[in-house]
């Protein structure tokens, strides 16, 4: 039981220093975006993985857990936490680097790579406790759900100049 303790601190620590590191850029980052459409980005970068967490990560299938213990506790808050923070980020760089065309698979791959090496770090500080899942398997799907970020954002950026333009 010591070993979960030193462990559980450990990965408290990790979360809470890596949350407060996001929030901190996320907050001094000038707004950019609609209030709407970055809080639609963050609700939707936070839904996703909740719902994998909820699927694939519990019995029958259980193919990881998310922090020490397989339960919910307070300390999984500052982890979901970085989801929004993550999806708000990609789609700010987005938007300020003006991504397109051909540049957006490559924006994106960088995303995916940084995603997966973040993990892989997560995973050594005990965020993540594989039991049946692979890194490999996270990179598809940052893939996959950052293409579908970038589908979403354009609706709604689209969205949001066709009301500005009515008024």
């Amino acid at each position: 039981m010591g070993f979960l303790l030193t462990q559980s601190a450990i990965n408290v620590i990790f979360n809470i220093l890596m949350f407060g590191a996001g929030a901190f850029w996320v907050i001094r980052l000038p707004v950019r975006l609609p209030k709407s459409v970055s809080a639609l980005i963050m609700v939707i970068s936070l839904a996703i993985p909740l719902s994998l967490d909820h699927s694939i990560g519990v019995p029958p299938i259980d193919l990881y857990d998310t922090n020490i213990f397989p339960w919910l506790t307070l300390s999984e808050l500052p982890t979901w936490g970085l989801y929004p923070i993550s999806g708000y980020l990609f789609i700010y760089f987005y938007d300020k680097w003006k991504i397109k065309g051909l540049s957006i698979p490559i924006y994106v791959l960088a995303w995916t790579l940084f995603g997966t090496v973040f993990e892989a770090i997560a995973v050594s500080f005990g965020v993540f406790i594989y039991k049946g899942w692979a890194l490999r398997y996270s990179f598809l799907i940052y893939l996959i759900v950052q293409l579908m970020i970038v589908i979403v954002f354009k609706i709604l950026m689209s969205e949001c100049n066709r009301l500005k333009e009515g008024n």
